[in-house]
């Protein structure tokens, strides 16, 4: 028994996921399971959605910027990687729980983010 050309299989998928439609909640919750160099460099410029969340204070009450992800980074680039911290403090409107910049924080850096 063959099946004609005109049929469609039983288990067609006919429409992609759309991750616009998830609550916002759920969109938070997988939006902070990133690290702040994944949000500021990637995840914000997936769609205008994703851009509006990631701008939301609550979504940076708490930056990590870990030893990790400082071996990531050649040490001419820590410049930008201080300005990124800085612009993620500035997203958290004053909102910032806890932060992590374990092996680039200087005292500058360290108030910086007192000042906000």
């Amino acid at each position: 028994m063959s099946s004609s050309p005109a049929e469609k299989p039983k288990f067609e998928s006919t429409a992609n996921p759309n991750w616009v439609d998830l609550p916002k909640d759920i969109t938070s919750n997988i939006l902070q399971r990133l690290n702040a160099i994944e949000i500021l460099t990637k995840t914000r410029y997936v769609c205008p959605y994703w851009w509006n969340m990631c701008k939301d204070p609550f979504m940076w009450r708490e930056i990590s910027l870990d030893r990790s992800l400082f071996d990531l980074w050649p040490p001419n680039l820590l410049d930008l990687l201080v300005e990124l911290c800085q612009y993620a403090v500035d997203l958290s409107s004053g909102h910032l729980e806890k932060i992590d910049i374990y092996c680039f924080g200087t005292d500058d850096l360290l108030q910086y983010i007192a000042d906000r």
